[in-house]
């Protein structure tokens, strides 16, 4: 009788092994999943302000078009509203000139 004992408390210790290794398995694509998804949000959020970046650059130098690090930005001024866009034709910001009455 004993020997049936034996092998039972080894079948659940086997058995708690496995649904730990489980879990921690779960936990772990879990973490490295949340931390690959913040990474290319990250790397999207750079891109977008190195594309603010150059079209800053832009409007200071009075220039339409100005290409710098691998980005493309066009202005179009009109009298009251400026538009930057990418080379991909996306707008990325659109400016509205409000005048104030005193």
């Amino acid at each position: 009788m004993e020997n049936i004992k034996k092998r039972s408390n080894r079948a659940y210790v086997l058995l708690e092994s496995l649904i730990a290794l489980g879990l921690l398995a779960m936990l772990t694509t879990f973490t490295l999943t949340d931390i690959n998804s913040a990474q290319k949000q990250s790397q999207a959020l750079i891109k977008q302000n190195e594309a603010l970046n150059i079209a800053k650059m832009a409007m200071d130098s009075n220039q339409p078009k100005l290409t710098a690090n691998g980005v493309s930005i066009s202005l179009l001024e009109e009298s009251k509203n400026v538009i930057v866009r990418d080379l991909h034709g996306k707008e990325l910001l659109h400016l509205e000139i409000l005048e104030i009455q005193k």
